[in-house]
C-alpha cells in the first residue's frame, strides 16, 4: 500500500503477442535507450497537449523514461486517444497519496530471442539460403558511426550501389561492407527523394550485380530478405500487389474554408470532425496551422495534405476579434480523429517505423518483420528472383518494397544525376 507523498507506481508495457507475431529478426546492434520506446515517445509528444507533451520530451533527453504527473495529469494522459497503455487503466489516482510517477518499459525488438516455433526461427531461415546464394553476393551493408544503417543492391560492376535514402542522409562518413571482409569508403552521388532512393559509389570494380526479376509474386507466397553474408535476415509473405501510397491516408481537417484578409476563414465546420472536436466554428479565421502561417486556402489544403490520420497540430485562429488556439487531432477518410490517433500508436507497437514509412509512387507490400536498417537491401521469391528492394517497416503487420519494374524504370533517372554531376 502506497503512503508516500509521492506514490511511486511502474508500468512495464509486455507487448507479447505482437513480439511473438511480428518482432525483428537477427538483431544488429544495441542502442543507448530502447529505440522501440523512443519512437513511442516521440509519437506521443507530436499529439499530446504541450504540458504533458513536455513531459515526455524531458523523458528522452534524460534517457530515463520515468514520468511523474499529478492526479489530474495523469487522469488526462489516460483518456487521451494517443496512449497505448492499456495498463494504466489499473491506477486509480483516489488511492494514492500525491503525485504518480509512471516508468515506461518495453521489452527490446532487437534484441529479444526468437523461438525455434516462430516463422523467423533461425533453422528454417538456414534451410533456406541456398535460395538467396546468387543474390547475396551483390546484397551490402551500410554502416555509419559504428553501426549498420541500411542495406544495399550492387547495381553496377563499377562500384554502384542502390540503398534507401533517407536511412543514410546526414552521416559524415559512410562504409559499405561487401560480403564479410571487404570494406569500402562510400559516397553518395544520386538521390531519388519521391522514391526515397539513393546510389552510392564505392572505389571497386567487378562486382556482382543484382539481377532484377521481370514477374510479382503470387498473394501468399513467402519472400525472403538476404544480407551481406549469405544469410536470410526475415521470411515473409507477400500480402499485397503493387500500388501507389501517395495521398493514402489522407488527413482531413473539416472545414469548409475560403481566403480571407487576416488567414483562412472557417464558413462550415462538419459535424463530428477534428475541427469540431477541437471546438473550431463557422467564422473562426486561421491564421497559423501547426505553427505554419495560413494566407490562402492553398496553404491549408497543402500543411493538412502533408499530415497523416492520427496527428495532432497546433491551431491559432482569431474569434470575434480575439487571438485564440487549439489542438485537433487530424481524422481520415470514415475514421475520426481520436480513432485514428489511437489506430495509428497501436500500429507502431511490436515495430520499430522508418524514418520514411509511406508516400512512396509504386510498393508491395508484405508482412516481413524488418527493422529500419534492413531496408535498402534486395527481397527475393523463394526462387531467388529478386522481386523488388524493401523500402520501409510501416507499422507492425506491413513493411513495403519498391518492385523490380519500377526500380528498372527509377534507375536511369538516377544514372542521369550522377552523369550530370560529374
Amino acid at each position: 500500500m502506497l503512503t508516500k507523498k509521492t506514490a511511486s507506481r511502474y508500468l512495464l508495457l509486455i507487448a507479447t503477442w505482437f513480439l511473438v507475431s511480428w518482432g525483428a529478426c537477427t538483431p544488429t546492434f544495441a542502442q543507448e535507450m530502447n529505440r522501440e520506446m523512443r519512437a513511442i515517445f516521440e509519437t506521443m509528444i507530436k499529439e499530446l497537449p504541450s504540458d504533458l507533451a513536455a513531459k515526455f520530451q524531458r523523458a528522452l533527453d534524460s534517457g530515463e523514461p520515468s514520468i511523474e504527473f499529478t492526479p489530474s495529469e495523469f487522469r488526462r494522459f489516460r483518456k487521451h486517444p494517443v496512449n497505448p497503455f492499456d495498463g494504466i487503466q489499473d491506477i486509480n489516482p483516489n488511492d494514492l497519496d500525491g503525485n504518480i510517477q509512471l516508468k515506461f518499459e518495453l521489452p527490446s525488438l532487437k534484441n529479444r530471442p526468437v523461438v525455434p516455433f516462430e516463422r523467423q526461427g533461425r533453422s528454417l531461415r538456414r534451410q533456406l539460403r541456398p535460395a538467396i546464394v546468387d543474390v547475396t553476393q551483390a546484397t551490402v551493408k551500410i554502416v555509419a558511426e559504428d553501426r549498420t544503417v541500411a542495406l544495399g543492391c550492387i547495381v553496377d560492376s563499377g562500384g554502384l550501389i542502390l540503398t534507401k535514402a533517407s536511412e543514410i542522409e546526414g552521416f559524415d562518413l559512410l562504409e559499405c561492407h561487401v560480403g564479410r571482409t571487404e570494406i569500402y569508403p562510400a559516397d553518395i552521388v544520386a538521390v531519388d527523394k519521391k522514391n526515397d532512393l539513393a546510389l552510392i559509389r564505392i572505389n571497386a570494380d567487378e562486382l556482382p550485380v543484382i539481377r532484377w526479376s521481370d514477374s510479382q509474386p503470387q498473394t501468399g507466397s513467402f519472400l525472403l530478405t538476404p544480407n551481406e553474408i549469405n544469410q536470410v535476415i526475415c521470411l515473409g509473405t507477400y500480402s499485397a500487389a503493387p500500388r501507389s501510397l501517395v495521398g493514402a491516408n489522407q488527413a482531413f481537417l473539416g472545414v469548409g474554408p475560403r481566403t480571407s484578409d487576416l488567414g483562412v476563414t472557417i464558413d462550415t465546420v462538419t459535424s463530428n470532425s477534428a475541427a469540431d472536436r477541437a471546438g473550431l466554428r463557422a467564422g473562426d479565421i486561421i491564421t497559423h496551422l501547426a505553427e505554419i502561417q495560413m494566407r490562402d486556402v492553398t496553404d491549408l489544403v497543402n500543411t493538412i495534405r502533408s499530415r497523416s490520420p492520427g496527428d495532432s497540430v497546433k491551431i491559432e485562429f482569431i474569434r470575434g476579434g480575439e487571438e485564440r488556439s487549439t489542438d485537433a487531432v487530424l481524422a481520415g477518410r470514415n475514421m475520426t480523429g481520436e480513432r485514428a490517433a489511437r489506430f495509428k500508436m497501436m500500429a507502431r507497437l511490436g515495430a520499430i517505423p522508418s524514418r520514411r514509412a509511406s508516400q512512396f509512387p509504386v510498393v508491395f507490400q508484405h508482412d516481413s518483420p524488418l527493422l529500419p536498417e534492413q531496408c535498402g537491401g534486395p527481397i527475393t521469391d523463394l526462387q531467388g528472383n529478386v522481386v523488388g528492394i524493401n523500402i520501409s517497416r510501416n507499422n507492425r503487420s506491413a513493411s513495403y518494397a519498391i518492385p523490380s519494374s519500377h526500380i528498372k524504370s527509377v534507375l536511369p533517372g538516377l544514372r542521369e544525376q550522377l552523369d550530370r554531376e560529374e
